[in-house]
């Protein structure tokens, strides 16, 4: 049984399980209901929490905006609506703001403008730069200095675009440039003595400033000012010159004093020591000064003659005269005897009159006038006067009494002097002559200004041209004859040595002369007459020889003929006797069955026909009769050429092939041509010509030989014929090498050749030449140095008039001479 005490323990633990068991069930209540509160007021929170967020969300977009339109500039739009609390509070802040900036904004433009209108005034080129040293400013000036705009400039670097060259064209590296020193050393910086370069590639000196724009201790950036010295430099320039000019003025001054101090003394020695006087006046006519020689001419003590007037040293009769002339010109300024020589008589201490020279010169000092005379005592050189003269007129009547013509002509070409028989020869009297140029009026036209360079060559010690020792020259006379004067000439010296003229002595030989010319003449004539006897008599050598060549080419010809007839009959006999035999031996061998049975007779036989080759003989016998009676043809046709070159039976004149002529006479020189040239005939079919053939065969003859010798190695001769008008001409054209232009006029000459000696008489193109002439017809030639040469024979078609075929052999003479 239980106890109590355990009763008691087990309903206290009833009760204990039932209370807990409702204290579980009250807090799974209270704890499902605190839930559920806390979920209703979450909902409640979120949603408030929703409207409150965009509430403030919209004001904050208001504010928000509002801000943006004050940060675009745009202080006119407000808030609409109406706001309490904070929010309205804060729009009428950014109001008040808006307004404040606004006005911020309207004072900073004035400022701008103000600024900009100050920077654009400015003479000084200004540009301001970033924190990156890139231009974000640039006045006018400074678009007008450096001439690029403002927009090409903003966002360049300054060095890079206009003072990156030093002024002696060197590269200027950006670490060195002053330009940055502002911005990167936050310090002010200047240079006066830099280049900046314009766009156009031309420089200018400037001096520049630059400051730094710095916000604490951040660069923003910098201004630099700059401005064009070249005129400051140019004045500096200016005045540097200026300066040295006038330094070097005072030195010269000093110098210039010094040397007037040396001059005055050496004045005052030469003065001293010279043996003309020298004696100064003042405008009373005292004596304010004289050197010595005054003293010694005049026989005057020196204190005789200071201070005293000058009418003590003229004659009495001359003494009004002087006193005139000084106050004339002291009143008008002019004096007559001023500058120049003149002479006058002296008067010495003791009375005696003696000759004088006088010079008189005026100067003024300080408003006073003076006058200075020079004096030369002339006494001796009148003496010396008068002895020449008598000198002279003694050897004039020495002169006078030669035959030969002397003359005595100046530097200047004027005649000094001329004896009697030159006088007589011109036609003139002395006084007439005297003083003339020779040269002018004594000389023909045609030779004057040779003779005259050539007479002041030989003065001057350069000989040239006719005048030396001894010459001959024309003289024309006053009747306008010309006559020619053989002189000796020989050149006048001054005690110095000094040229001052020429002696010449002529004798007139102008018969002398026309006689030495006349048989001068007379020899040329001669010569030319012998040079054609001797043209004559080698053309006519030459025609024999062609002859003799003709006629031996003509009895060969006829001697070949006869042979060669019998020759080619036999061998037209031989063909048809051949031909039978041959038949004959075809007849027995159709008798080879029959003799089969005679078996040694067959072998023998047989044995024969292997031995003579009988079908090798059968085939060949035919074409060997052909090709010797081809040959007979062939030789044939070369002494008929021979013949036809010869022409032995038309030495008449009488119509001629030019073309068969021509490939007759190719015939002939065959051997000449075919190792070295190619031949090309171009004919065309010319009429026929009324000539002397064999002659005309003998030219085409000399050109073809001639076309062969040109050619050295291997080339072309072209043959072409044609006509012209009423000429026929044949062409040979050859590519060898060419004649010189300078001997291409001379090839029609006697004699003239180009091959080398030994190889050619130089006479084959001349009797071409000749005989084409006297056929009324010409030769043309052209030529190219390494190139070729081409001859064209031109000739009428018809015999042209006797008369025309002698003019045409007398040009022919007169051209090859």
């Amino acid at each position: 049984m239980a106890t109590p005490v355990a009763q008691l323990i087990e309903l206290q633990e009833g009760h204990v399980a039932k209370t807990y068991a409702a204290a579980q069930s009250v807090y799974r209540n209270i704890l499902l209901g605190s839930g559920l509160l806390f979920i209703v007021g979450l909902a409640i929170l979120l949603f408030f929490s929703h409207h409150l967020f965009r509430y403030v969300m919209y004001k904050l977009e208001v504010i928000e905006q509002a801000l943006k339109r004050i940060g675009n500039g745009d202080f006119e739009t407000r808030v609409q609506g109406s706001h309490r609390g904070e929010f309205g509070r804060i729009i009428v802040a950014l109001g008040e703001t808006a307004d404040l900036l606004h006005n911020d904004r309207q004072v900073i433009a004035l400022l701008q403008q103000r600024q900009a209108s100050i920077l654009e005034s400015m003479v000084e080129g200004l540009y301001g730069t970033d924190a990156e040293g890139r231009m974000n400013y640039v006045n006018s000036a400074a678009e007008r200095l450096l001439g690029w705009s403002a927009a090409e400039m903003l966002g360049k670097r300054p060095h890079a675009m206009f003072h990156h060259t030093r002024a002696d064209g060197s590269p200027y590296p950006a670490a060195e440039c002053p330009l940055s020193g502002a911005r990167l050393r936050q310090e002010p910086s200047a240079a006066s003595d830099e280049v900046f370069w314009r766009q156009d590639g031309s420089s200018f000196p400037v001096d520049f400033a630059g400051s730094p724009i710095a916000a604490g201790e951040r660069t923003l950036g910098a201004v630099v000012v700059f401005r064009d010295i070249s005129e400051q430099r140019t004045a500096e320039r200016a005045r540097q010159k200026l300066l040295a000019e006038l330094h070097q003025r005072n030195q010269q001054l000093t110098a210039t004093d010094e040397q007037l101090r040396r001059k005055e003394e050496e004045l005052r020695s030469v003065l001293e020591n010279l043996r003309d006087g020298v004696i100064t006046i003042d405008e009373q006519g005292l004596i304010r000064s004289f050197n010595p020689a005054i003293c010694t001419i005049f026989e005057q003590p020196a204190t005789a003659l200071h201070d005293q007037n000058l009418a003590m040293l003229i004659p009495a009769e001359l003494r009004q005269a002087h006193q005139h002339g000084l106050a004339h010109h002291l009143a008008t300024g002019e004096g007559p005897v001023l500058g120049k020589t003149v002479e006058l008589e002296g008067l010495r201490r003791d009375g005696s009159r003696f000759p004088i020279d006088l010079s008189i010169n005026a100067y003024a000092v300080r408003g006073e006038r003076f006058y200075s005379g020079i004096i030369r005592d002339s006494t001796t050189r009148k003496a010396a006067e008068t002895a020449l003269r008598d000198a002279l007129k003694q050897a004039q009547g020495y002169l006078d009494v030669a035959r030969a013509v002397i003359v005595v002509i100046d530097c200047d070409l004027s005649v000094r002097m001329i004896n009697r028989a030159g006088c007589e020869l011109l036609g003139r009297s002395e006084t007439e002559i005297v003083g003339n140029d020779w040269v002018d009026r004594y000389i023909p036209a045609p030779q004057r200004e040779s003779l005259r360079r050539s007479f002041l060559s030989w003065m001057a010690g350069a000989p040239c041209g006719v005048i030396a020792a001894e010459n001959q020259n024309e003289i024309l006379t006053t009747a306008g004859q010309v006559r020619r004067l053989a002189w000796s000439n020989a050149l006048l010296r001054d005690a110095a040595g000094t040229v001052t003229g020429t002696l010449s002595s002529g004798v007139d030989v102008t018969d002398q002369y026309a006689a030495e010319r006349q048989m001068h003449a007379h020899v040329k004539r001669l010569t030319e007459l012998n040079g054609k006897l001797e043209e004559a008599q080698n053309q006519l050598l030459q025609s024999e020889k062609m002859a003799s060549v003709g006629q031996l080419a003509a009895g060969v010809a006829h001697e070949i003929n006869n042979p060669v007839g019998f020759v080619n009959s036999n061998l037209g006999s031989l063909r048809g006797e051949v031909g039978g035999l041959l038949r004959v031996i075809d007849a027995y061998r159709e008798a080879d069955a029959i003799l089969a049975e005679h078996p040694a007779v067959l072998a023998a036989i047989n044995e024969a026909r292997q031995a003579a080759d009988l079908d090798y003989v059968r085939d060949d016998v035919g074409t060997l009769i052909d090709e010797s009676l081809a040959g007979l043809q062939r030789v044939r046709k070369i002494v008929q050429d021979l013949k036809d070159f010869s022409r032995i039976d038309a030495a008449e004149w009488q119509f001629a092939d030019l073309e068969a002529g021509l490939d007759s006479t190719l015939n002939i020189v065959w051997n000449e041509i075919k190792y070295k040239a190619e031949l090309r005939k171009e004919y065309a079919g010319v009429p026929e010509v009324e000539c002397i053939a064999a002659q005309i065969n003998q030219i085409l003859l000399n050109l073809l030989v001639n076309a062969a010798h040109a050619i050295e190695q291997r080339g072309t001769i072209s043959l072409r014929t044609g006509c012209t008008g009423d000429d026929v001409w044949v062409e040979v054209e050859d590519s060898g090498k060419g004649i010189a232009p300078e001997h291409l006029p001379r090839i029609f000459e006697p004699f003239f050749t180009t091959k080398p000696v030994g190889q050619g008489t130089g006479l084959g193109l001349s009797l071409s030449y000749g005989i084409a002439k006297r056929h009324g017809g010409r030769i043309e030639a052209s030529s190219e140095l390494g190139v070729g040469s081409r001859f064209r024979l031109l000739l009428p078609a018809k015999r042209p008039p006797a008369a025309a075929v002698a003019a045409a052999a007398a040009d022919s003479a007169a051209a090859t001479w």
